[in-house]
C-alpha cells in the first residue's frame, strides 16, 4: 500500500490541516482519500500501537471515517474523503452540543477498554522530560494533580483529544476521527477535552452538554471536573512547550499562552468554588 503513495499517476495535495500530522487529498480508482503523514517529531507525541488498538474497536462503530490503511509503524493512515465536511467550530448546527454529547456517550458507553492506561501523570512527566526551556513553571501544581489519585470513576476507552478539527459534521452527521491519544481514562477527562479544547466557557452551553452526556449529573462530578480540567490545561500548555521547542513555530507558544490563561481562570474558579 505504501508503495501506491509514491505512484507516478498520483498526486498529493496538501490540505494544510493538523498540528501532529501532514494530511494530503488524493485519488486513486476514481475515489478520493485522505493519506495522513506524522510529522517528523511525532514519536515525542503519540504511541502508534494504542491507537491502532483503539481503531480496532472503533471499526466495529460508526463514529470514525472509515479506515482504509493504518500501519502502526510509520504512522501513515489513509481514510475515505468526506466533502464538504465542518469542524465543530464552522457547523453552525443549533444542536451541535448535543450531537458531540451523544457521540461521546456512544464511545463510553462501548465499556470497553485496550489495555493501555492514558495514565495522567506519567503523560504529563513525559512531556515534561522534552523540555529544557519551559515558558511557565506549572511544576508548582503537582500537589493539586495528586488529588487525581482519588478519583475511582470506572475507566474506558477514550479519545483524549476533543479538538475542534477531529470533530467533523456533514449535513446528516458527525464523525470523530484520529485517536493517536486514545487509552483507558476516566471519561470526565474527555468531558472536560471537549468543554476546554473548544473554548466553551459559557455555563448555559456547558449545561446543555451536561444534560445530553449525563444520566445524573451532582456535586461530585462537577468538583472533578474541575480539577481535569486544571490538569487538561496545564497538561497541553506543557505539549505546547514542547511542540516549540521542537519545530519553533509560533503557533505553539499561542496555544502555550492560551493554556495557561486557561490554567489560571480554572484555578481562579476553583477558589471561588471553596468560598
Amino acid at each position: 500500500m505504501e508503495a501506491l503513495f509514491f505512484h507516478p499517476d498520483i498526486h498529493l495535495t496538501n490540505l494544510h490541516k493538523g498540528l501532529t500530522n501532514q494530511n494530503y487529498l488524493f485519488e486513486f480508482d476514481h475515489t478520493q482519500y485522505v493519506l495522513r503523514v506524522p510529522k517528523h517529531d511525532s514519536t515525542n507525541i503519540v504511541h502508534r500501537h494504542h491507537e491502532a488498538l483503539a481503531l480496532k474497536v472503533i471499526s466495529q462503530t460508526d463514529l470514525d471515517i472509515e479506515t482504509i490503511y493504518y500501519d502502526e509503524y510509520s504512522g501513515y493512515k489513509v481514510t475515505k474523503y468526506i466533502p464538504n465536511v465542518k469542524t465543530f467550530g464552522e457547523c453552525d448546527r443549533e444542536d451541535k452540543i448535543e450531537c458531540v454529547a451523544y457521540m461521546m456517550k456512544k464511545l463510553h458507553n462501548l465499556h470497553t477498554c485496550i489495555g493501555v492506561p492514558f495514565d495522567p501523570m506519567k503523560r504529563l512527566h513525559q512531556y515534561r522530560s522534552h523540555l529544557t526551556q519551559p515558558l511557565y513553571d506549572l511544576t508548582i501544581y503537582d500537589e493539586l494533580l495528586k488529588e487525581l489519585d482519588s478519583f475511582s470513576n470506572p475507566h474506558t476507552l477514550c479519545h483524549n483529544d476533543w479538538v475542534d478539527g477531529n470533530i467533523l459534521f456533514t449535513d446528516d452527521r458527525c464523525y470523530l476521527i484520529d485517536y493517536e491519544y486514545a487509552g483507558d481514562n476516566d471519561p470526565l477527562f474527555d468531558v472536560v477535552s471537549f468543554l476546554s479544547e473548544n473554548q466553551i466557557y459559557d455555563e448555559t452551553l456547558r449545561q446543555r452538554f451536561y444534560k445530553a452526556y449525563f444520566s445524573e449529573f451532582n456535586e461530585t462530578i462537577h468538583k472533578q471536573l474541575l480539577l481535569w480540567e486544571v490538569y487538561a490545561d496545564i497538561l497541553w500548555c506543557t505539549w505546547a512547550m514542547m511542540m516549540y521547542e521542537s519545530r519553533k513555530e509560533q503557533v505553539y507558544v499561542d496555544i502555550a499562552n492560551e493554556k495557561h490563561t486557561a490554567l489560571l481562570h480554572i484555578l481562579q474558579h476553583r477558589l471561588l468554588q471553596k468560598g
